[in-house]
């Protein structure tokens, strides 16, 4: 082979190395792109499936979620949902008054729903709209009183109580005590209160009246007004407290209505000191009460809060005594309540006026005692207890009633002892006892204002050995 021969395969060699050098990352490359998209197409696809079957889910009962305006009642309705799910909640949102969605963050993010149960909101998101995010990315609007899914099993009806009182800004859910027997025996429930698998007819009564607390103290009380049916059952009456429920086999749910109860009636509060003005919140408002006051109330519940715990009646300090006085408890008929915030019920019409009697206890009182010393030898004192008091201080002291241990000091100045030969104890009432040394008591009575003179002089001669 000549050499041009030889190059022409060289060039051939090196040719082919060159296209499987460039053309093999190149045909890898299109392959693995392929693959990729394939795979990243089917994660893709199976977060679309996983996000609308959950849809599917919530939307067939597995779970269905109600909403009544402060809590959220959850509940695997459809027991023949294929396969069973969790519900993770990433996010719950409210709408507040300014317009803006926001977090109810006193709920531990994320929330795993396996199983029926009942969340409860915050007071402040009451009445709001709410937006529930899952981890699949679904969004759940709800308004107070409606729901996603139906309440109900296979071929059965399952039945939620509630209770709402209407008002210009829409309802507000409350907590009454409904009495039925739904299972057999009448039985009280509190509401939000559900039941599955129930057909059959039943009986219900509500209350007449209900009431709803703001975070003011600020109390609306609810009075009945009727019963509204939402799915398919039959009732008796609608305006009754108490009705007889024929269910159908679907779901219902059973929402005891009230109307705000609007009257005003008198209330009187009474006090058992009627020399000290006390203060006391009524339903947010602070009212001034010295002995009785007579104060225009809404009927229904009453929300009392003491705010005066304590205080001193001086009004006999003139003659040496202060009282202290501490609260111990509120009567409401026939009542005795021993916190200082309560609430009582007030009826809309009655023959007598309603009285509350808020009732201190005087602990004990403070007595004016003058201690006077003769003769002082010195800086000498008086101790009571433990406390130093100061001979001949003019304006006296206040002292807490109570037997003292006494205790007058003394000088010695190495010859003689200088401490108190004659002691005087005068009381208000005209009473004086007087002691000599070494006759000197131990301990005095404070139970009225009083003066203590001691007269000081030799009590004891000492001599040298």
């Amino acid at each position: 082979m000549d050499k041009k021969g030889l190059s022409n395969v060289i060039s051939i060699i090196i040719l082919i190395f060159i296209v499987l050098v460039v053309l093999v990352p190149i045909l890898y490359y299109v392959q693995y792109s392929s693959q990729y998209n394939t795979v990243t197409q089917s994660i893709v696809n199976n977060y679309v499936y996983l996000k609308n079957l959950q849809i599917s889910q919530v939307t067939t009962g597995h779970p269905s979620l109600y909403y009544n305006g402060s809590s959220i009642f959850v509940t695997y309705s459809n027991g023949t949902f294929v396969p069973p799910s969790n519900l993770t909640i990433v996010s719950i949102l409210y709408l507040n008054s300014n317009g803006i969605w926001v977090n109810v963050t006193s709920i531990k993010y994320p929330l795993v729903i396996s199983q029926g149960q009942l969340i409860n909101l915050p007071s402040y998101t009451s009445g709001k709209p709410i937006i529930i995010v899952t981890s699949l990315g679904n969004i759940f609007f709800l308004q107070p009183g409606s729901s996603i899914g139906p309440f109900a099993t296979a071929g059965k009806g399952g039945t939620e109580i509630l209770a709402q009182i209407y008002t210009n800004n829409g309802p507000l859910s409350v907590s009454a005590n409904v009495t039925s027997n739904i299972y057999g025996s009448f039985k009280n429930y509190t509401t939000p209160v559900a039941f599955g698998n129930q057909t059959g007819t039943f009986i219900v009564k509500a209350p007449q009246y209900v009431y709803y607390q703001n975070s003011k103290g600020q109390i609306i009380t609810g009075v009945f007004y009727n019963w509204i049916k939402l799915g398919q059952a039959t009732l008796n009456s609608t305006t009754s407290q108490g009705v007889k429920v024929t269910l159908q086999g679907q779901p219902l749910v059973l929402i005891a209505n009230y109307s705000i109860l609007t009257t005003t009636v008198n209330l009187q509060v009474n006090t058992n000191d009627p020399n000290v003005p006390i203060i006391v919140n009524i339903d947010g408002s602070n009212y001034t009460v010295k002995g009785s006051s007579t104060i225009q109330v809404t009927a229904g519940y009453i929300n009392i809060t003491i705010y005066t715990l304590q205080f001193n009646d001086t009004t006999q300090q003139n003659i040496g005594i202060i009282k202290y006085y501490i609260y111990s408890n509120s009567t409401y008929n026939k009542n005795t309540y021993i916190a200082r915030s309560f609430i009582i019920f007030v009826p809309p019409s009655t023959s007598q006026t309603p009285t509350v009697y808020i009732n201190y206890n005087n602990i004990y009182n403070y007595y004016h005692v003058y201690i006077n010393g003769y003769n002082l030898p010195g800086s000498v004192c008086l101790i009571l207890n433990n406390t130093v008091y100061n001979y001949n201080y003019n304006q006296g002291y206040w002292i807490i009633g109570g037997k003292y241990s006494f205790g007058p000091t003394e000088i010695f100045n190495g010859e003689y002892t200088f401490g108190a030969q004659t002691v005087k104890f005068k009381y208000s009432n005209g009473s004086t006892f007087t002691y000599t040394f070494p006759n000197i008591p131990s301990y005095v009575l404070i139970n009225q204002p009083m003066t203590i003179s001691v007269y000081y002089g030799e009590t004891i001669q000492w001599y040298l050995l």
